[in-house]
């Protein structure tokens, strides 16, 4: 396949992810209105991983894991999924979707961090860009007005668990990006993630006695409607092309779908959900998406120049 078709495809990819999970935040709201957030978490991951992991064995592409690929996605998934997913799940019921998602976009800041902290020294554009970031988080945590009726006391705590999740979220994505292992079909790593995860998410989910709370004969369609979209889009979809752009496109590139997804996340909360646009929301987008483009751009360059020495030696 030429380079322009691949191109196409990876921007494809990117489109996707963009809508799909942009609209899960706000999919993720209206089912733990109904349905505990941590058992709703952890059984949408299951039930993805446990389709994705049948479709790599009955399509002919799974790969017989060694012990390294099983430990380094078992934990990955933990993080991202369990604490990731998982207290994102907690947090909707306070924060507003459109709140969440771009809450979400610290990510790359995060990320920029975390990699300093091994060893790579960022340029000082990133550190602009990780400044702005903060100024943009500051302005949303003084956004009290913004929470959910009914979730006003616990928006501090709904601000928190965001953080957590964002931190859970990028180590995952550190430790698969460290161990290298993505000689594997794209299901296969999906689903050697969402299993374990899902798992860890239950059974922390059964430890808050979420359990105790399940009755599914009196959720409503609604709910199950949305979660079916979770499952289906939001994870099998989602994920796997989450995991084909892993692969396949620079990680700058494929980072760019966390300034996209707050805008489209902010939109649907608004025309579907019923949120406010605050003002002030709306200057902290300014300054986290900023804060996003400048970080990823400028490794963008980096990527592609040292891409050019390599081929050049």
């Amino acid at each position: 396949m030429n380079s322009k078709n691949q191109q196409l495809r990876i921007w494809a990819g990117l489109g996707t992810l963009y809508l799909v999970w942009g609209s899960t935040y706000l999919a993720i709201r209206f089912v733990v209105e109904n349905v505990p957030s941590m058992f709703a978490s952890g059984m949408r991951n299951v039930l993805a991983g446990t389709t994705l992991l049948l479709w790599a064995i009955f399509s002919k592409n799974f790969k017989r894991p060694d012990s390294k690929f099983l430990w380094v996605n078992a934990i990955a998934g933990t993080l991202m999924l369990a604490i990731g997913n998982g207290l994102l799940s907690i947090a909707a019921k306070w924060v507003p979707s459109g709140f969440s998602s771009l809450f979400f976009a610290i990510s790359p800041i995060l990320l920029v961090i975390i990699f300093w902290f091994d060893g790579e020294k960022p340029r000082r554009n990133v550190l602009i860009g990780a400044a702005l970031g903060v100024i943009g988080v500051i302005i949303l945590m003084s956004l009290k007005n913004v929470a959910l009726k009914g979730g006003e006391g616990m928006f501090f705590w709904g601000v928190l668990l965001l953080f957590i999740a964002i931190l859970g979220w990028d180590l995952g994505v550190f430790i698969v990006k460290k161990a290298n292992i993505n000689n594997y079909p794209t299901s296969q790593i999906a689903a050697a993630q969402m299993i374990p995860g899902g798992i860890v998410t239950l059974v922390v989910s059964g430890l808050l006695g979420e359990w105790n709370h399940v009755d599914l004969a009196n959720v409503p369609v609604n709910a199950y409607l949305w979660f079916a979209y979770l499952y289906i889009v939001g994870s099998i979809v989602g994920f796997s092309v989450f995991s084909w752009l892993s692969k396949v496109a620079p990680p700058t590139q494929v980072a760019t779908y966390t300034y996209v997804n707050p805008l489209v996340a902010l939109m649907l909360g608004w025309l579907l959900g019923g949120e406010q646009l605050n003002p002030l929301m709306l200057v902290a987008a300014l300054f986290i998406i900023s804060a996003v483009i400048l970080i990823t751009l400028r490794n963008q360059k980096s990527t592609e120049l040292k891409s050019k020495q390599i081929k050049f030696e």
